[in-house]
């Protein structure tokens, strides 16, 4: 991947720094995010935590659109992951225009079946990770209002399992409290920063087409049975996610901070 030393910064008219960290970016919604947001005049520190080759190959096609992509690897509960994120963004630049927290994993363990420690490793990776990355790197997002007139942006990707307790014949404690803790996180965060410009939002998912290689392909029955839970009667896209996120980190949004907005089809109705 390509490479850059010292503080990196645009200049000529009409040209803003646009550096991004993404975490959960090697497949999915997060390497949707990633494709829009790649552009001649990003940077983009991407993340996973062991999808090497998929991050490769999200990694290739950002820089085929002009992006400049530093990745890395390891899990987020490892306070070393996020240390070495920070100093890859404290090498390259003094800002960052938005921080979008993508990484999770469903745990379909119900309450007999999900011990201690899987509940604490969901909460660690989706919660106590976005908080280190939060604390880490707010000095960054305030510095961008310096440079470009407005603070970095922060987008959080949430599940319809903080919503929704009982799918189908599942449920999913583990997820549910991780990503309404992450919610609530996020929320928390928007109403510290705002008056200090920094926009932070969520985004809550629904159903969306998969293609990570970790993800096992499901029976035509069971395919149906989701869809007949959408009012819409499809999945969502992994492009679509990206649009909204994409619309979040935008000028156009600027008065938009804290909220949940989701993407499911009408699920929830």
């Amino acid at each position: 991947m390509a490479s850059l030393s010292g503080h990196f910064y645009f200049t000529g008219n009409n040209m803003k720094p646009n550096i991004y960290i993404i975490t959960g970016a090697g497949s999915g919604i997060g390497a949707a995010i990633s494709l829009q947001l790649a552009t001649k005049h990003s940077v983009l520190i991407l993340h996973t935590k062991q999808n090497k080759a998929g991050l490769a190959e999200v990694a290739k096609a950002c820089e085929n659109k002009g992006a400049t992509v530093h990745c890395h690897f390891g899990d987020l509960a490892n306070e070393q992951t996020i240390q070495a994120i920070k100093t890859t963004l404290s090498n390259l630049t003094s800002h960052l225009s938005g921080l979008i927290c993508n990484a999770g994993f469903p745990v379909w363990r119900n309450f007999d079946e999900l011990d201690e420690q899987g509940l604490l490793h969901s909460y660690q990776v989706i919660v106590q990770a976005s908080f280190n990355l939060l604390t880490q790197t707010t000095p960054w997002l305030l510095k961008t209002k310096d440079i470009t007139g407005q603070a970095g942006k922060v987008v959080a990707v949430s599940s319809f399992l903080a919503h929704k307790f009982i799918v189908g014949s599942s449920i999913v404690p583990a997820c549910s409290v991780a990503k309404a803790a992450l919610e609530s996180l996020i929320k928390s965060y928007a109403g510290q920063y705002a008056s200090q410009g920094i926009t932070a939002n969520i985004i809550v998912p629904g159903y969306i087409k998969k293609n990570s290689p970790d993800h096992q392909p499901l029976s035509e029955q069971s395919i149906q049975n989701i869809l007949n839970r959408i009012p819409a009667s499809r999945l969502g896209q992994p492009d679509e996610v990206a649009d909204l996120c994409h619309f979040l980190l935008s000028d156009k949004a600027q008065y938009i901070t804290g909220q949940l907005i989701h993407i499911d089809g009408g699920l929830l109705l």
